[in-house]
């Protein structure tokens, strides 16, 4: 007899094998202030939740860059970076069927004019039945590049960073030890939360070069150009604003829109074989 704690799925839409997901009961809480409403604030506390129920059963899934990128000198946290870290969880892992809330606290006292909506669910997580082959790695960085109108574009100084100014240009450097076919997506968290599709001029161009190879063939480097730019969603009162950068890179060729909701760009790599996909995540730093 299997344990109580493994539960099997049947998907409505698919005849397929049975999925097996772990029950896992987990509390989170997200403090808020006048700045943020309630509702939000139990929005951001259920998605803290789901992601450290996912973090329980498939382990970490925040990167230590990542945690980083969120904090500042001081060591104070950006809630809604961490935020948005968290939605990325959700790639990796996923949760099954309706979300049982055992316990809400909307308003637990935080101090003085501080709140926090505390929450205790019961979720189920999908156990994926597949396994990373660890064979297909990829390895990236981020570069500023040197102004320098007598040089090439690849030939100009190179600096590692995290952080870059408006109208800077930014090199991403991709290695695969297999040939992959390759992706890069633009994510935009605190404009509209969309995923844009950014090495093909006829979506988001930035630099002239775009993707200095063709983006259709299986390759093992590439080399990607880009301008920072600052959105007019941008609020001038906040001049420090996280974006991301998202490689997917494939064994198989694979179609992509210009543009996507998080939530249904999540989805779809859900459906690529883990086996068959690498996904890498690199958040920077724009500031005004």
């Amino acid at each position: 007899m299997l344990p109580p704690y493994i539960r099997y799925f049947v998907p409505l839409a698919l005849a397929c094998t049975l999925c097996t997901a772990r029950a896992v009961v987990i509390s989170e809480e997200y403090s808020y202030n006048a700045e943020v409403s309630q509702n939000e604030a139990c929005r951001r506390a259920e998605e803290r939740a789901k992601s450290k129920a996912i973090a329980t059963v498939l382990g970490e899934v925040v990167s230590s860059e990542e945690q980083m990128l969120c904090r500042s000198a001081s060591g104070k946290t950006d809630d809604t970076c961490e935020f948005n870290q968290m939605s990325w969880s959700i790639i990796e892992g996923e949760i099954r069927g309706d979300v049982k809330v055992i316990k809400r606290v909307e308003a637990e006292k935080r101090g003085d004019k501080a709140w926090a909506c505390v929450l205790t669910l019961d979720v189920d997580v999908v156990v994926p039945t597949r396994k990373p082959d660890p064979n297909f790695q990829l390895k990236s960085e981020i570069y500023f590049l040197t102004p320098n109108p007598r040089r090439a574009t690849l030939q100009r100084e190179r600096v590692p960073r995290k952080s870059f100014h408006v109208d800077d240009d930014i090199l991403f450097d991709v290695q695969s030890t297999e040939p992959a076919h390759l992706a890069l997506f633009g994510w935009l968290p605190n404009e509209d939360n969309k995923v844009y599709r950014i090495d093909s001029p006829a979506t988001r161009p930035n630099c002239p070069q775009g993707a200095f190879s063709a983006p259709d063939k299986g390759k093992t480097a590439e080399s990607y150009c880009l301008t920072a730019s600052w959105s007019n969603a941008y609020k001038d009162t906040k001049k420090t604003y996280d974006e991301w950068l998202i490689l997917v890179a494939t064994k198989s060729p694979q179609k992509w829109l210009p543009a996507y909701e998080l939530d249904e760009f999540k989805a779809i790599l859900r459906e690529i074989p883990l086996d068959q996909r690498r996904v890498v995540r690199r958040p920077y730093q724009l500031m005004k």
